[in-house]
């Protein structure tokens, strides 16, 4: 798994983490920029909106997304608890 986070966490906000699989990183990294920064903007937005949501609240169970970004259909889990967020899947619809 690749660890992104952001490098410092502003006082008063709950850090939280994104991974991508092992399996879906040379995907992610085959993107064009483009694409890519679109992939991973959603992932953090995703993440940052989590934090905000399930703070303060009792514990939630890991769930799991699809959703689709810059033509990509991407499959995250989610772990509000953990504050982890996981980019488990990556898919592009291929050309015609």
């Amino acid at each position: 798994m690749t660890l992104a986070s952001p490098s410092s966490v502003a006082p008063g906000l709950q850090a939280f983490t994104v991974l991508i699989a092992r399996g879906v990183q040379s995907t992610v990294d085959g993107l064009s920029a483009e694409v890519r920064q679109a992939v991973l903007a959603e992932l953090f937005r995703m993440g940052a909106d989590a934090c905000r949501e399930h703070a303060n609240r009792v514990a939630c169970n890991p769930y799991t997304l699809r959703l689709d970004v810059a033509d990509c259909r991407m499959h995250v889990e989610l772990d509000p608890t953990r504050t982890r967020l996981s980019l488990t899947g990556l898919t592009r619809p291929r050309p015609h």
